[in-house]
């Protein structure tokens, strides 16, 4: 009886200690698994840490030793390839970039009204290289049509202001025009229809004072606004009567009645600016060629110019 009862509760007890060994001996063998891993990483770990150590000072030893080591502002060796490319690429960009970018020179020819210089834009305008721009005149005589230089010629006293404002407003079109040449030449300037053509008027008192103030004010706002730089200025100095002569010569319809003292007034104006300078400032140096030579020899000055501003060789 005894043993029969207690029979069942030894099975169980030795189920239990026999299932307990065995996760004992389980538990054991994956600790020694693990054992085995770590053991195995960490002579790798070493062994890594040792080669990257190696090669660090086999690498400070080449930049020591070799004649080709590296330098603060040099590529290691095997980036050279590379960098140089985009190195070779950049700097090739930037010479093509101040090749299409080149600045224009600009050049302004300046004189009395027929003292030459149509005979002189037509001399280069067989050049290669240069742009020749006329003075706009084309649009003075057609001003949705009305032809206002026709008008001023007429009557300055009532024309005066109205011819000079548009004047002013067309030659700074002619002054900002883009050109693919090297070299822009210009039939007079905006400076020079203010110093010359628009003090000359006020001076004559066919501009009032306020009329006067009003181009001043534009003239002088533009000068901080907008790009009126000039590289050269070439003067065609000839005297009022050998103007006179040339312009009844040609005998454009609206320059008919052009008098004598307007064309003495304008040889002053000039002269004061460019020649004795004391009034107004240069915004450029001042090439003088000598305008009284016959019209067929005055290509030998239009030669010295082209020598003396290297016009040949654009």
């Amino acid at each position: 009886m005894f043993i029969g009862f207690y029979r069942p509760l030894y099975r169980n007890f030795y189920a239990s200690l026999l299932h307990s060994r065995k996760l004992t001996i389980k538990m054991l063998g994956e600790k020694q698994g693990n054992s085995g891993i770590l053991s195995q990483k960490r002579p790798n770990a070493r062994v890594d840490a040792k080669e990257n150590r190696r090669e660090e000072a086999d690498m400070l030893n080449a930049s020591t030793c070799s004649s080709d080591a590296v330098t603060p502002n040099r590529a290691p060796l095997s980036d050279i390839g590379s960098k140089a490319n985009v190195s070779t690429t950049a700097t090739s960009n930037i010479s093509n970039s101040k090749t299409s970018h080149e600045k224009t020179r600009t050049i302004v020819v300046e004189g009395n009204i027929g003292s030459g210089k149509s005979t002189l834009l037509n001399y280069f305008s067989q050049k290669e290289g240069i742009e020749v721009l006329p003075e706009p005149v084309h649009k003075w005589r057609n001003n949705r049509g009305q032809n206002i230089l026709d008008l001023f010629y007429k009557d300055p006293a009532r024309w005066s202001f109205a011819f000079e404002s548009y004047a002013q407003f067309t030659r700074l079109e002619v002054h900002e025009a883009k050109t693919n040449c090297r070299v822009k030449l210009m039939e007079r300037s905006i400076y020079s229809g203010k110093y010359c053509f628009t003090e000359n008027l006020f001076k004559s008192k066919f501009l009032q004072r306020p009329e006067y103030n009003v181009l001043c004010e534009w003239f002088d706002w533009l000068k901080t606004t907008k790009d009126l730089h000039i590289d050269h200025i070439v003067y065609l100095r000839s005297t009022p009567e050998l103007c006179d002569r040339r312009i009844r010569e040609r005998s454009r319809k609206e320059e008919s009645e052009i008098p004598m003292d307007y064309l003495r007034d304008l040889h002053e104006t000039h002269e004061d600016w460019l020649i004795r300078k004391t009034k107004f400032e240069l915004p450029a140096p001042v090439i003088v060629l000598d305008a009284t030579k016959p019209l067929e020899e005055m290509v030998n000055q239009f030669k010295y110019l082209e020598d003396k501003l290297n016009l040949k060789s654009i």
